[in-house]
């Protein structure tokens, strides 16, 4: 299997698709260009996850940003069994739970493009309101399920992974999860009661 090199003049790099997935024993040694591998091959899912998570593009660039300055700085330290994602997602997870702390506004969950753009004045006018109304409870989740939810289903996460990355066990993984989709449920169905 060919490696692929990444040329620093390249602009915009890290948001190329198609990266290999990085090797370990490369990383632990120190290896730049294993260095940028990772994050070509982890660039995307983190900020996804974490602009889902703050509701804010910039906030998640420079949360997305403070994992990578972070990982580069433990990289050395990490072990033959390490499994990166979930050890990435773990540092990005404590990163987003620094900014929560320390945060000011509100998250707003959803992006912009989750409308049907080929849908009527009617179906965009129900479509932008089930969509407030689903922000409005995933907005209303504790951070930690919030956390776990969003790992699950934007990120295709397994539980173990998300159990590292989120600093838990399995089930409480899977506890946090169901927990999230019950209450989304509780709320949406409440909501919809209240609208009849």
């Amino acid at each position: 299997m060919a490696h692929r090199v990444v040329k620093p003049e390249t602009k915009l790099a890290i948001f190329q698709p198609g990266a290999l997935e990085p090797n370990l024993a490369r990383l632990v040694q120190g290896d730049r260009e294993a260095f940028a591998q990772l994050v070509l091959f982890y660039n995307e899912s983190l900020y996804r996850w974490v602009a889902r998570l703050t509701g804010n593009s910039h906030a998640a660039e420079d949360l997305v940003q403070d994992t990578f300055v972070r990982a580069y700085q433990a990289i050395t330290r990490l072990r033959p069994d390490t499994n990166l994602k979930a050890w990435l997602f773990r540092i990005a997870h404590n990163a987003y739970a620094n900014w929560v702390r320390n945060r000011k506004g509100k998250n707003s969950l959803l992006p912009n493009d989750v409308l049907d753009t080929q849908a009527g004045p009617e179906e965009l006018a129900q479509e932008n309101e089930t969509s407030q109304k689903l922000q409005q409870a995933i907005d209303k989740l504790p951070e930690e399920w919030k956390a776990a939810l969003l790992l699950r289903i934007q990120e295709d996460m397994a539980f173990r992974e998300m159990a590292i990355a989120l600093g838990t066990t399995e089930e409480t993984a899977r506890w946090r999860v169901y927990k999230a989709r019950q209450k989304l449920m509780e709320t949406l169905e409440i909501k919809r009661e209240d609208a009849r």
